[in-house]
This record gives C-alpha cells, structure tokens and sequence, in this order.
C-alpha cells in the first residue's frame, strides 16, 4: 500500500503515459473520426501508461544495441498510430516493443492473448464501508484465434481473498472483494490483475483507494475552500485543486496515474489550518499547485532534494513536457523518471508544470518559480530549462521572452522559431534528436537558425536509431553535462 506521507522515494508503482491524453484531444477535434466513449478514452490513457511503465523498465535492463534496435521497429510505429488515433494498435506496439527486448522469437498466440487483456476497476476511490469492486476485463486489442481453453485471471488485494474467473468472451465483469478499511481513516491499495495463459503470465497492478467517511470529508474540504476568496498561498491553492480532482475520482474518472487519493485528502485537510504544509523539512516527490494571481493556479510537481540549507540556494531544473502530456511525464515516463534520478544524484530542484496542449504559448515559468523560491532555496543564476517536443518550443520562446532568467536551456525532439537573437548570443543550448524522429527536420532547423543568429553556445546532437518517444532518456546524460558546465 502506499506511504502514509505524500512523499515517494520509489518511482516504480507510478509510471504513467501522456500518449492517449494527446490522442483524445486530436480525437475530440476530428470531424472524420469516430470518438470513443469519454469513459473509453480515459481508460485508455491510463492503460497506455501501463505498458509504457512495461517497456521503459524492460529497456533500462537492456543496452545492447542490437536489442535496442530490434524494439524500436516496434516504437517507430507509434506516430502513425498516435496521429491515426489507434488506440490499441499503440498498446501493441508497446507489448511487441517490449517482447523484442527479451526474445527476437515472435509472440505465441497465448502470449499476446495475455498481454491484451486489461482491467478496469468501476471506481479508484472508494468509501471505507464498500465490501467489494466491480473490475470489467476487456481486450486492449485483437489477437488472432479464440480465446486460449489455458487463459485464467485472477484479481486480489491480499492474497487471502483471491478471485480467479476462467472467461471466454469479453467484455467480462467481475466483482471483487475489499479489505476492511480497519482502524485507518484512509488506505491507498494495490488491485493486483494477474492473467495465465499457457505458460505465459502476465502481471500488473492498479492503484485503489479506500477512504473513511468519504463523502462528509470531501463535502467540509470543498466547503472551506469554497469560503476563500483568493488562494494566495500554496496550500490555499493546492487544497482547492485537490477538491476538484478528488470529485472527479469519485465521481467515476479514471485518473491518469496511479495517485494516492487518500494521502492527497488527509493533506488536504491538513492544509486547511493556514500552516505551511510545504517546507524544507519535507523532501520527495509533491503534487502542488502554485497561486499566479487571485483566482489563477499552475498544477505542478516537484523534487525536492534532501538536506536542503536555506542559506544555500541549489540549481532548480524546470521540465516543459510533451503535447497531451502532463507534469507528471518527466516523473513517471521518459526513461521511467529518469531525470528525477539525475537532480537526486546533485540535490537539485526539479519543477515540472502543466502545459496542456498548447503549442503558441508557454506555461508561466517565471512567476511558478518565485512562489517556489519563497518555500525553497533556488539559485536564480542556475535555473536551466529543459522541453520534449511541444515543450522544446516553450523552452525556446521562454527564452527569449525572459533570458535574464534562465542560464542554459535544452530542447529535445523539437524545434522553436528564433525571434530575438540576443537572447541565444552566449545562453549554453543543447538541441538533442533522434535520426528516426519525426522532429528530425524541425530540430535541424533550430540548430541553424541558431548559429545564423550568432549563438556561439549551441550544442547539437543527432541520436542514431532514436525516435520521438526514447529521445529525452537517451540525451538526458548530455543535456547535464551541458547544465553541470553551466554552474562552474
């Protein structure tokens, strides 16, 4: 279960991918396509998150090149698929991504039959009181053949209450016992899903949360926040937008990770006394959400490293993320958080806020960055930016619109229009992009409109064999170097 703080230390239980989100707005503005149910949709998202956390954890045991070659035939597909809104033609692609880093042996028939089955839980916030969940079964995709006469699942949250169906058809609905909440106000569980088929066995987990008394608790939090006229702090802030998402959750959408509900209520609550909940004694992974003027509040995430002197201000990094993406893809995705690992390794500060889909303007770096720098120790002389595709051409207008703010900056499988070349005339630049990425050319003709300019900084990279999806875990290692130089 999870932690009883709303810190996390480990990134394995959370990863999670943006691909679908972005892929439900291309949908929701198409006149030709066909929208799926917004239900559908999100169950998706959160599926697709699923096999991402499959792959990129499968692809970090393997550095073989050859082998790495042999998934990313798999990988290449994902652009059409995405822009062709293939749902669960993108799942495949992860699965057979994945497959091809542990065998060069096509998938057996039960195999792929394992891998295409998904869970989904009616609800992922739950009253204590509830005795059981109801979890329909259902193929992500299509295989070949009838269903295996070998094919089992089996779905539990403690192994003394194991329920095991043999089905074959699908959709199938399953109800599934609960744990007794106890003694506790709140719990954040694991519904384990586990399919046999053959010798094949496929395991994976969703997170669910119990909580005590759930509708009077989350009734008082929005009735406190509802009585704020401003939310001028970050707790004001953050409590308001946890009253909003956590209706959400209960009110049946599924989220777009695994986020730990009950935690997030109990510091909510907590929030509410006017203290400051967000200190330098505290050092994790946060959800937060940051106050920009009265009524106007920026999601963010945050590292926030150990041992943090406030006498001492330590290099912050901010992340821009890709189209669809949210500021939890450089925590959970991207070479499952890698980035994360990088600031640890340092005692840097990572802010990653939320972009939505906008490729004109950027999110309001500078003004999150001085409510954080009232809490938190960051140098304004070592503030380095980096941006995946969408987010390298935020990187690139934020850097023109306040170059005093920033002292190196990073644009990975992107590109970005030059207007005010004084503002790259001696800033360090990396433009990192893969030979297979579909931003190949946009990312080339930064770099020269770069160097045309007079950048005398500019570091470019071209990745060989790397597309769109791997490029920000395969040059994060350069993209520091550049950053490291940056604070000598």
């Amino acid at each position: 279960m999870w932690a009883a703080t709303e810190r996390w230390n480990t990134l394995e239980h959370k990863m999670r991918f943006s691909l679908a989100v972005a892929v439900a707005l291309f949908l929701a503005g198409s006149s030709s396509a066909q929208p799926p149910k917004a239900a559908d949709i999100l169950a998706h998202r959160y599926e697709l998150g699923q096999r991402l956390k499959r792959f990129e954890l499968e692809w970090e045991k393997h550095e073989n090149a050859d082998t790495r070659k042999r998934s990313l035939t798999q990988i290449q597909k994902l652009t059409q698929q995405f822009f062709s809104f293939q749902f669960g033609e993108i799942g495949r692609s992860l699965d057979l991504a994945g497959f091809a880093l542990i065998s060069d042996d096509e998938p057996s028939s039960t195999r792929q039959w394992a891998w295409s089955l998904y869970a989904v839980p009616e609800l992922r916030v739950v009253d204590g009181k509830a005795k059981e969940l109801t979890v329909t079964i259902n193929q992500f995709y299509t295989v070949k053949g009838d269903v295996p006469k070998s094919l089992e699942v089996q779905l539990w949250f403690t192994d003394k209450h194991i329920t095991t169906i043999k089905p074959d058809k699908f959709p199938h609905t399953v109800k599934v016992p609960l744990p007794p909440l106890g003694e506790f106000a709140g719990l954040d569980r694991k519904l384990y899903f586990m399919v046999e088929s053959g010798k094949e066995i496929r395991r994976t987990a969703i997170g669910i949360s119990q909580v005590a008394n759930l509708e009077d608790r989350l009734a008082a939090l929005k009735k406190t926040v509802a009585t704020w006229n401003v939310s001028d702090t970050i707790e004001k802030a953050t409590a308001r937008n946890r009253a909003e998402l956590l209706a959400e959750f209960v009110g049946g959408t599924v989220p777009e990770t695994d986020f730990p509900a009950a935690d997030l209520l109990a510091n909510a609550e907590t929030m509410l006394n006017g203290k400051e909940f967000y200190s330098l004694t505290k050092h994790g992974q946060f959800w937060l959400s940051v106050p920009l003027d009265a009524e106007k509040t920026a999601q963010t995430r945050v590292f926030i490293p150990k041992g943090l002197d406030p006498t001492k201000p330590v290099p912050v990094v901010v992340a821009l993320h890709g189209a669809g993406g949210s500021e939890n893809l450089f925590f959970e995705g991207y070479g499952a958080g890698a980035i994360v690992n990088e600031c640890r390794k340092r005692g840097w500060v990572l802010v990653a806020t939320r972009s939505g889909l906008n490729f004109t303007s950027a999110p309001p770096v500078p003004a999150i960055l001085d409510q954080l720098a009232k809490r938190y120790p960051l140098d304004p002389k070592r503030t380095f930016m980096v941006g995946h595709s969408m987010g390298a051409m935020q990187t690139i207008d934020l850097v023109q619109k306040h170059p005093e703010r920033f002292a190196a900056a990073a644009a990975l499988g992107g590109s970005g229009t030059v207007k005010d070349a004084k503002a790259f005339a001696a800033l360090p630049v990396f433009v990192g992009v893969g030979d297979k990425d579909f931003a190949l050319a946009g990312a080339r003709a930064l770099n020269k409109a770069l160097t045309a300019s007079g950048a005398k900084n500019v570091t470019y990279k071209e990745y060989a064999g790397i597309e769109h999806m791997v490029i920000v875990r395969e040059a994060l290692a350069d993209v520091f170097a550049v950053f490291d130089k940056a604070t000598k």
